[in-house]
């Protein structure tokens, strides 16, 4: 016969001791869905940019960083008991995502705790501009691209596609709710309060278009297809391509004038 304390541990909450990590490179939509997990969930939100920033860990919590698959990362975890999820994006989106971004959020030099390494003269180049390339085929781009690369290995890994969860959140959110053995309904009841849009009204103006595919309209053909190769097998392994993409330089540098601010 069983003990009765232990039938009524297992009726307790499901999400009492649920820990979530967001693992993924930056621009990926890390924090929306960190606040919208937070909040449907009930976890505690923690967002460090290394992984011994932590401190004590609570019972239910979401933490979110860009870190490396790396040993003792994954030792810390596992220790833990985190579940992982990381997010997939276009390459290239990435890529204009953070070029807008760092015009208002000087946190960003501590992503990868500087391995990013991202120059100031970068805050005002265009994705038209030779600084805009030399950055993206150089180690720093490198490094911030490999964070979702790393972790998009990991078996265990719950993986989520950027492009999916804007064109159809709700479905998104409700898939990843069953990968969690969690409750669907009060994530989408979470997910209805905290649309991508509250992100754009933020100081750092974190969020920005939310409109995959944007690449297209503002990085030069050339520029598209050297990085392309240079991270070819990036592309391939994480499912991306740049098929029909790319523009003229001077359509490029008129559009990213018109859409930055």
């Amino acid at each position: 016969m069983k003990h009765p304390l232990v039938i009524l541990s297992m009726q307790g909450d499901q999400n009492e001791y649920m820990k979530l990590a967001i693992i993924s490179s930056p621009r990926c939509g890390n924090t929306w869905l960190r606040r919208v997990l937070a909040e449907g969930l009930d976890l505690q939100e923690m967002a460090v940019h290394n992984f011994l920033d932590v401190g004590a860990v609570p019972d239910a919590c979401i933490l979110q960083l860009h870190w490396y698959r790396e040993p003792n990362f994954q030792v810390f975890l596992q220790r833990h008991g985190f579940k992982v999820i990381t997010l997939a994006r276009h390459p290239l989106d990435i890529l204009l995502s953070m070029l807008r971004f760092i015009r208002y959020e000087p946190e960003t030099a501590r992503w990868l705790e500087g391995n990013c390494a991202i120059p100031a003269s970068l805050t005002s180049a265009t994705p038209a501009s030779p600084e805009f390339l030399e950055y993206a085929l150089g180690f720093g781009f490198e490094n911030l691209l490999s964070v979702s690369y790393q972790w998009w290995h990991d078996e265990a890994a719950i993986k989520v596609r950027y492009e999916q969860l804007v064109a159809a959140p709700e479905i998104e959110v409700a898939r990843l709710a069953h990968r969690l053995d969690a409750p669907v309904d009060p994530i989408l009841a979470a997910l209805a309060r905290n649309p991508l849009g509250r992100l754009q009204a933020t100081p750092n103006r974190h969020g920005w278009r939310g409109q995959p595919g944007l690449w297209r309209e503002l990085i030069p053909r050339p520029t598209a297809v050297a990085i392309h190769t240079h991270y070819r097998t990036l592309f391939r392994r994480m499912g991306y391509t740049i098929e029909r993409g790319g523009v003229a330089r001077q359509d490029a540098e008129r559009r990213w004038l018109q859409l930055a601010e």
